[in-house]
């Protein structure tokens, strides 16, 4: 009987078989040092006191089994090599170039005044290293002549200072690029020039990954779609990547014919370390846990799973787990056909792949981690069992946006809204979308008061209120063949001021004017999406730098209202 018990029945006795007063109290341990130092010391000239802790702690538990000291790992390997994308069976090397580079690189035309003039003064100073100094100057004259530098109508203030300071003093890089691709140059007096235009063309490939023929981009998903081979034995698919980083979880179906067992290769004696993590239970009693991970001062609710996996791999199971390493190329899959673990007894113990995935006889209740599957968990197929080890890219440098669309849904207006919050100006810089609609554009209603105030208390009809210049609706249309699913296609507001014609207010990004033309209405949530146009820049593992143009989708910012209204009389 417990201390607690004996107390208890002493000073509390039954009565008539039934217990009466029921106490609630507690037993304390008192230190008699006013200090409480000697309570918390662990002195080793103590060896009784030293015991009783080592069994509090369960040190002296005795369990049949032993630690392992080596393990080998029968495994195959096979990389992916080739890519291809939807609707297309023509099947792309990779090279060695990032995956990711490959999938969203977009096609970089030298449209802006800054890359014309880019181009235009790297000719120029490649006649200049190539012929003499009259010769040199002849040819420049001439291109100056042939290609001056032009601009469209509508710049914006800053552009067309830049302009004006360029203009006779560069060639047009752009219009020369332009013919250069449609073999339009060199020819006739620019004949010569051939050597130079060669050096030119890989001089700028050079600057950005280039582009496929085909693209990954799905406007009506807004994500990039693409396949990863290895012959015809290995497909992984990868439906709705759509930004930031590539890893395994991108693929969501794998089609595998490969048998796992076959051209295996047996590993070396690797000695397995244990699991450590950060606030793991020291493995000595005398030994405090550092606070950098306060797993008690953790809000877990219930339900969530996520958290009371990691309290409990952490406080009961962090010291039965090992790690053994297995060296693997950017791009691999690998199949891990069975270990064999040996122990400090000197015991063998080959562990299958199949086994322990169940855990019960319940089919969900299986340790499917990290696993690019489609078939059905209460299988075990041993050739959809490995892992993968995307050539994913560890640090990037990325540019601010250069462009930035944002879709929000307006209720009011039952409406879906493409905002262009960024986008480039005539020079190819990034600026405020509104600010240089507001410039080229102007307000999108101006509003009548000389004529209000003429007419008095006569009504005015207005078709719709006004609406800002870089608001571009999306309008829903039934799909072709169906009565339920719909699409979102772009279209554009009109000018519509009186003692004018009514004109269209045309988009100024890329995004709207050519790559997001129509969406799929479930692609675009309450809380809307933004779609970023960026510069990526990687070092990859051979030393090399890539450099490319591509999207983004990342989460909006909640609904929005434009304001719009049709059919009104003002008074």
């Amino acid at each position: 009987m417990s201390l607690y018990q004996k107390i208890k029945n002493s000073l509390f006795p039954r009565e008539n078989g039934s217990p009466g007063f029921i106490p609630q109290f507690r037993l304390e341990s008192r230190s008699r040092d006013p200090n409480n130092e000697t309570g918390l010391e662990m002195r080793i000239a103590d060896p009784l006191w030293m015991l009783g802790r080592q069994w509090q702690f369960g040190e002296f538990k005795g369990e049949d089994n032993g630690s392992p000291i080596s393990v080998r790992t029968n495994f195959r390997k096979e990389p992916t090599t080739h890519y291809t994308f939807p609707d297309h069976t023509e099947i792309q090397p990779l090279n060695g170039v990032p995956l990711e580079a490959k999938i969203e690189a977009l096609r970089v035309d030298p449209q802006d005044l800054r890359s014309k003039v880019r181009i235009g003064q790297k000719m120029e100073a490649l006649i200049r290293e190539q012929f003499p100094a009259t010769e040199a100057a002849e040819f420049i004259d001439k291109l100056r002549t042939e290609y001056p530098l032009t601009s469209t109508g509508s710049t914006d203030r800053k552009s067309i200072g830049f302009f004006k300071m360029m203009s006779g003093r560069v060639t047009d890089g752009g219009k020369l690029w332009d013919h250069m691709l449609s073999q339009q140059f060199p020819q006739g007096d620019f004949l010569p020039l051939q050597a130079v235009t060669e050096i030119l063309e890989n001089w700028y490939r050079t600057l950005f990954v280039p582009a496929d023929a085909v693209s990954a981009w799905e406007s009506r998903q807004l994500a990039h779609r693409f396949r990863l081979h290895h012959q015809d034995a290995i497909q992984l698919e990868a439906p709705d990547y759509q930004s930031g980083h590539l890893d395994w979880y991108s693929f969501d179906t794998a089609g595998i014919t490969i048998d796992p067992t076959k051209k295996a290769q047996e590993s070396e004696a690797l000695i397995p370390v244990r699991v450590s993590f950060a606030a793991m239970p020291d493995k000595r009693l005398f030994a405090f846990e550092d606070s950098k991970l306060d797993l008690a001062g953790m809000q877990v609710d219930q339900d969530d799973l996520v958290r009371l996996m990691i309290i409990d791999f952490s406080l009961v199971s962090g010291s039965d787990w090992f790690t053994i390493p297995v060296n693997m190329e950017l791009g691999e899959l690998c199949w891990i056909n069975h270990l064999t673990v040996k122990d400090v007894f000197g015991v063998q113990t080959k562990i299958r792949n199949s086994e322990g995935q169940f855990l019960g006889t319940d089919p969900l209740n299986v340790w499917d981690a990290y696993k690019i599957r489609n078939e059905n968990v209460s299988s075990f197929e041993a050739s959809q069992h490995f892992l993968y080890l995307a050539p994913s890219i560890g640090f990037r440098q990325e540019s601010r946006p250069l462009e930035e669309l944002l879709f929000l849904r307006d209720e009011y207006a039952n409406m879906v809204w493409g905002i262009e919050k960024t986008v480039c100006n005539e020079m190819g810089k990034p600026t405020d979308g509104y600010d240089l609609h507001l410039e080229l554009n102007g307000p999108f209603l101006r509003e009548n008061n000389e004529a209000e105030a003429t007419n008095g208390s006569i009504p005015q009809f207005r078709l719709a209120s006004p609406v800002p210049t870089n608001w571009i609706p999306y309008l829903p249309f039934h799909i072709e063949g169906s009565n339920t699913d719909i699409e979102l296609r772009r279209a554009v507001m009109m000018r519509n001021e009186a003692d004018t014609d009514p004109t269209d207010i045309d988009p100024i990004s890329r995004l709207a004017r050519t790559d997001v033309l129509t969406i799929r209405e479930e692609a675009i949530p309450r809380a809307g999406v933004r779609v970023q146009l960026t510069r990526q820049r990687v070092r990859w593992t051979d030393g090399k730098t890539y450099i490319w143009l591509g999207r983004k989708v990342l989460a909006g910012k909640g609904e929005g209202s434009s304001g719009l209204s049709f059919d009104q009389l003002k008074y």
